[in-house]
């Protein structure tokens, strides 16, 4: 056997892959200039790098940020204030390359919990904790056409700011450590409990005029029985909607008096493309700004504690939590007064279906520990956090309920709980020669619970009315309130699980340089069984100012309960008979029959490398890393065909028309580099200029994607089981690299902070079936790819491809006295947008398509990474006492 079949198949792959390999030979390149700029900077007196301690991403000993075996990057309450973001994942996105959100709109509860993910994985893979204490998740499947679809994340609105004492960002997996979800990592937030009080008064609006942001929040610390703290914060968020939406151009009005059905090109109200008939006169009048296309408007409130007191034994009691309520509205496409499914009696021009979302969350801790018992220290806690998220449907109608519909109604929502309880035991172990190893271990008890709750029955019900005037009169309209039908006694649910794990840590230095880290822990779950996994890291000071690390751990994804439980129904007609669409648990016979199987906790092996350079007042850290997943979680496409409905019908299942379920569909490769640098100088008037750079490249590729399962393919189905839009959402559409570049300049009482963030090109599915002639009528001025539609097709899918991007935030701040600092700043100074959708043209309507911006009413792509509202202002008052 050779040297290199020896090593673990994660280690060959890392060293025949020549991107990881090229970007290596990139990083430490462009280290070199860097490296003499700081000798240069050290000769001038500038100020050493404060050293700030960090706990996230070990069990035995905090330590010096720059001394940890693994990449942490960690972030104050002041690199928090100064981006000008209120929300938590925004000002995430600005200050950690790694870390990519993108901006959904019209996507429901998704619009305010959005998917944030690390590293180019998913929400699911990256885990959220509160004072090393894991967060509940949402208890919403992503069941839409954007960034993690098939995945639940965490509400991050749900955290304010104000709340927050520092962040740590662990980029690197940490199953053994903490459990299932930390693939590509950790984000621990740390609430603040300073004493004294501030408060904050904040607004913002765009440079057009709307997305109008206000923020109040106002925090106290005091002392709890002279030798402890006790923190208490509330914040409240109010946020007017911004909208980029182009005036919708289509026919809105039966046409020829009423006997001719609506076209659906663009411009087909306006005279720019063919109308269906005589257009109504009412066309000339109608208001074609029916559509939102931005932020979502939304007002939260939320109150956070933290406390912690010594006793006279000897240990410390600590407790913390807090209660949040977000309210928050958003828009579903537009209902034409030509639609079929628009009760004309009652909208006689339309309308706008508005979900109404309400998310509460309520999470608490108490915890208790110690230095001495029996030579370990302790900490035993438990925690308890819920996530509840109620709809309900405004300004809308179910056109099977005719005249007597009503205008909105409850569609259901989710519970979602968590209660965990821990037993962490740490001391040092003398092993052999030098210094004793540290030693921790541990027990966790978690159970969980999920409910689906059932909405009015008048959200979900077929009251058998058809299409009550018009050239359609008689069809069939599609069940339920518009656009999203509410949730039925059939898909309401409970379900719940309980979870054991056992994990231990140790920690040796091997020699004075050489430090290395062992980790595991065993779990079992009550619904799917046992999960091992392990990690093992180390760091060598190679001198006082250069030092290697690496790690390698295995980790596992555990289905979330939603992933495992959702269900969804929504009804519509086809050739005059009710079809269910469905969304099934893989328990469900139907899926069964369709191919699903069981879940399975995805598995992924993480292998990092890299090194740490200090040097005065000059910090560079690059590491590489490789994470191989399998059996990753996925939503499968959607299986919509005859052939199925009618098998289904011949085994007692009549009326379902198209299905799709969760599944372990995939096995995918992640490489990537993350660089972060930082370099501080002071001058010889006594001003402070702060520089930091930090970039992420990452490169995902799928290995594997599991065959059409043989009850569909026996049929003559060759959907696969994860198609090509959804292959590409998850490879291309978070961008591949990200730089930061960041400027502090302080001086006296002023503050000139700059933040310019590089967004690289992301992709998406523009099109599914296009001909050639179609495509040489939308694509001209655009980045383009192909994939094929079939083998013997000349048809093609087309991939749109949308530019890098650079975007530039500035602020001023005045610090007036010792309590009050004003701060005016601007977010995306030069009102960059991202590259159009495909536009609706006159050329694409002749050629038989509309463009991929909804017949011209969305011109920007849901997937952009930095959003699509442009320039905003803000001025932001701080008072502190």
């Amino acid at each position: 056997m050779t040297q290199e079949k020896a090593l673990p198949r994660f280690v060959r792959l890392a060293l025949r892959n020549q991107y990881w390999s090229g970007m290596l030979a990139v990083s430490f390149a462009a280290a070199a200039p860097v490296f003499a700029q700081s000798n240069a900077a050290g000769a001038n007196g500038s100020d050493q790098p404060i050293e700030q301690i960090v706990i996230t991403g070990t069990r035995v000993s905090a330590r010096v940020a720059s001394d940890t075996q693994t990449p942490v990057d960690l972030i104050s309450k002041k690199d928090l204030e100064s981006v000008g973001e209120q929300q938590l994942h925004s000002a995430l996105k600005v200050v950690v390359p790694s870390f990519s959100v993108s901006a959904p709109a019209t996507a429901g509860t998704l619009d305010f919990t959005s998917s944030p993910t690390l590293r180019g994985l998913g929400p699911g893979d990256l885990l959220l904790l509160v004072n090393g204490k894991r967060r509940h998740s949402t208890g919403a499947l992503n069941l839409n056409n954007q960034i993690g679809r098939g995945d639940v994340g965490y509400d991050f609105n749900s955290l304010p700011a104000a709340a927050i004492g520092r962040i740590e960002v662990l980029r690197d997996g940490a199953s053994a450590l903490y459990g299932a979800d930390a693939v590509a990592g950790v984000i621990n937030v740390v609430l603040d409990k300073s004493l004294g009080g501030q408060i904050t008064l904040s607004h913002g609006v765009t440079s057009e005029g709307d997305g109008k942001k206000t923020d109040l929040s106002a925090g106290f610390g005091m002392p709890l029985g002279g030798d402890g703290v006790i923190r208490a914060t509330l914040a409240f968020q109010d946020r007017e909607r911004s909208n980029r939406a182009q005036p919708d151009t289509r026919q809105q009005y039966l046409g020829s008096g009423g006997t001719r059905a609506i076209s659906g090109n663009y411009g087909s109200g306006t005279g720019l493309t063919a109308a269906s008939g005589t257009p109504d006169p009412r066309e000339a009048t109608f208001n074609r700004n029916s559509f939102w296309l931005g932020e979502a408007p939304y007002d939260s409130s939320s109150l956070f504690l933290n406390a912690e007191k010594p006793l006279s034994s000897g240990a410390t009691l600590y407790a913390f939590g807090g209660y949040s309520r977000l309210s928050g509205d958003s828009q579903g496409f537009f209902r034409r007064p030509g639609d079929n499914n628009t009760v004309r009696a009652i909208y006689p021009d339309g309308f706008g279906p508005v979900q109404h979302s309400v998310f509460e969350n309520l999470s608490y801790a108490l915890g208790l520990k110690g230095d001495s018992w029996a030579g370990f220290s302790w900490d035993l806690s438990t925690s308890f956090g819920e996530s509840q998220i109620d709809n309900d449907m405004r300004n809308s109608n179910n056109a099977s309920l005719g005249v007597s519909s009503p205008r909105s109604a409850y569609l259901g929502g989710t519970r979602i709980s968590q209660w965990t309880t821990n037993l962490d035991l740490t001391r040092d172990l003398q092993l052999g020669a030098g210094t004793p190893a540290r030693f921790a271990m541990g027990a966790e008890f978690r159970k969980e619970k999920f409910d689906a709750v059932v909405g009015e029955p008048d959200s979900y019900r077929n009251g058998g009315i058809r299409v009550l005037d018009g050239p359609n009169v008689g069809a069939f309209t599609t069940v339920g309130i518009q656009p999203l039908a509410g949730t039925t006694p059939a898909d309401a649910l409970k379900a719940d699980r309980q979870n054991v794990s056992l994990y231990a840590e140790i920690e040796k230095d091997l020699t004075t340089n050489w430090v290395a880290t062992g980790a595991a822990r065993a779990e079992h779950y009550s619904d799917f069984g046992d999960s091992n996994t392990y990690k093992l890291s180390s760091r060598y000071m190679v001198s006082d100012r250069f030092a290697v690390r690496g790690s390698y751990s295995t980790g596992f994804k555990a289905p979330n309960l939603a992933q495992s439980f959702t269900s969804k129904t929504d009804v519509t007609f086809i050739s005059g008979n009710a079809v269910n669409i469905r969304v099934l648990p893989v328990s469900d016979p139907i899926a069964r029959l369709l191919g699903a199987s069981d879940l399975r906790p995805a598995k992924s092996d993480n292998l990092s490398l890299g090194f740490v350079v200090n040097q005065g007042a000059f910090a560079l850290t690059v590491d590489a890393y490789q994470i191989l997943v399998t059996d990753r979680l996925a939503l499968s496409s959607t299986f919509q065909d005859t052939r199925i409905t009618n098998l289904l019908a011949g085994l007692g299942y009549p009326g379902i028309g198209a299905v799709s379920y969760m599944t372990n569909a995939i096995d995918t490769t992640t490489r990537g580099i993350d660089l972060t640098s930082s370099y501080r100088h002071r001058f010889a008037d006594k001003s402070v200029l702060t520089l930091t750079a930090a970039a992420n490249f990452n490169k995902t590729s799928i290995d594997r994607i599991v065959d059409t399962p043989k009850p569909l393919s026996n049929l003559g189905i060759v959907t696969p089981l994860y198609d090509v839009t959804q292959q590409i959402r998850l490879t291309d559409a978070s961008p591949k690299d990200k730089f930061v570049l960041g400027a502090n300049w302080k001086k006296d009482d002023w503050t000139v902070n700059m933040n310019v963030a590089r967004y690289g090109e992301v992709s998406a599915v523009a099109f599914t079936n296009l001909t050639p002639a179609q495509i040489a009528a939308v694509t001209p001025g655009y980045k383009v790819k192909f994939a094929p539609t079939a083998p013997a097709s000349a048809n093609s899918q087309v991939i749109q491809i949308f530019g890098a991007k650079v975007l530039t935030d500035l602020s001023l701040s005045y610090q007036w006295g010792k309590a009050t600092a004003f701060t005016f700043g601007v977010n995306n100074l030069f009102d960059v947008y991202p590259d159009k959708n495909i536009a609706s043209t006159p050329a694409t309507v002749a050629a038989g398509t509309n463009g991929s911006d909804n017949a011209g009413i969305f011109p920007y792509p849901y997937i952009s990474p930095f959003g699509y509202t442009g320039r905003s202002m803000f001025a932001k008052l701080d008072y502190r006492f």
